[in-house]
């Protein structure tokens, strides 16, 4: 009560620049905690852009990962059904080789013996 009893015994003019002096503490106390609240709100957003960032360069590179595995698997099937076709083809070709060659031995041999038989 001491502060209400000497502000009462000052003069109007000084209770005034008394109650000025208090709310231009109180505006630079606000001023300060607004500028720490903006600061601490700036570092924040700079980390959380951070940590987004950092998730999707994870996310991407996982999901990467995953499409370069499936194009890989999908490369290997298709060359192992290549390779399978290609053994077939060269079993088939075997095959039809063995039989012209056996057709051809039979031509020849048919007309060796056809042209023996003819003769005199």
């Amino acid at each position: 009560m001491t502060d209400q009893t000497s502000a009462a015994e000052l003069s109007p003019l000084d209770q005034i620049r008394l109650v000025e002096a208090e709310i231009t503490r109180k505006i630079v106390a606000a001023r300060e905690a607004s500028e720490r609240r903006a600061a601490d709100a700036r570092a924040q957003s700079t980390l959380l852009k951070k940590q987004a960032h950092d998730s999707g360069n994870r996310e991407g590179q996982i999901r990467y990962k995953e499409i370069v595995s499936k194009a890989e698997e999908e490369a290997r099937t298709i060359v192992a059904h290549a390779h399978n076709q290609a053994e077939e083809l060269r079993r088939k070709g075997q095959a039809r080789m063995e039989a012209a060659i056996q057709e051809a031995i039979h031509v020849v041999l048919g007309l060796k013996g056809g042209g023996n038989s003819n003769e005199p």
